[in-house]
């Protein structure tokens, strides 16, 4: 048995756009009977509304949320004292958060026009204001303006994997202690795979965890540096059939499927 894990924004997919091709791989890898998971930072409700049964299941948040065949297999939540601790850190610093849970994300010092992007990207159903009687696995982390960046990376850089969305005032944050790799190692673990028979694609900071756990490592030529340096293969771009390139080499596909 082989197990594939792959990242979305980026590796799989441009934003919610998943080029036709990569969809062709993972139906593909799924008729050959690989188990397939995304592994990324986002939503789960997010995950699954993008790629629903082409895949055997999700890593979310960044490894604290697990799911195989439509069912929660792990979650590991944030205790109420740690993420207190998180949000007194925000606002000392004036930062704003969108915390993940189950099936919604709450938004937290966003301003209206933030909240309305997430609603856009995630569905008005998906966003609410933050409750504190809901479980939060994950968190992405606003820092608004250019000049707020820098401090916030100084503030969590002991404590957190820090992925920026390419400028855009935000980042999703991976927890060092809990992070993909260590997701990877349980899934491992629980279908008793080998890391020989292990590959995960990926293209940002918050992947290199990712690489830690499995001897396959592919980056994606779009790719951070960092992560290509410890790759065991650089493919092309998400939307240069990086993917397929990537399956050819490995001798998971042939050049004609």
């Amino acid at each position: 048995m082989k197990i594939f894990f792959f990242d979305i924004d980026g590796t799989l997919a441009i934003k919610k756009h998943i080029p036709q091709n990569n969809k062709k791989m993972l139906q593909k890898l799924k008729e050959k009977g690989y188990l397939t998971f995304i592994c990324s930072g986002r939503a789960p409700f997010y995950a699954k509304k993008l790629f629903g049964d082409l895949v055997s299941g999700y890593i979310c948040c960044n490894g604290r949320y697990i799911i195989y065949q439509n069912q929660k297999l792990h979650g590991e939540k944030f205790s109420s004292v740690k993420l207190l601790s998180y949000l007194h850190e925000f606002d000392e610093a004036g930062l704003g958060a969108l915390l993940v849970s189950d099936d919604v994300s709450m938004y937290y010092h966003l301003t209206e026009q933030e909240i309305a992007d997430a609603k856009q990207d995630y569905g008005d159903d998906h966003i609410i204001p933050y409750q504190d009687n809901l479980p939060v696995y994950t968190f992405d982390i606003f820092y608004h303006q250019i000049e707020k960046r820098q401090p916030m990376m100084e503030m969590f850089h002991k404590r957190l994997i820090i992925n920026d969305h390419r400028g855009l005032g935000h980042c999703d944050c991976s927890t060092i202690g809990y992070d993909k790799g260590d997701a990877i190692a349980f899934l491992l673990e629980y279908f008793h795979i080998s890391k020989d028979d292990a590959y995960a694609f990926g293209d940002g900071y918050n992947d290199l965890s990712m690489f830690r756990e499995v001897n396959h490592r592919i980056a994606m030529k779009n790719g951070v540096c960092e992560l290509k340096n410890k790759a065991t293969y650089v493919t092309d771009s998400v939307d240069q059939d990086g993917i397929k390139k990537a399956l050819i080499y490995e001798k998971i596909l042939k050049d004609e499927e």
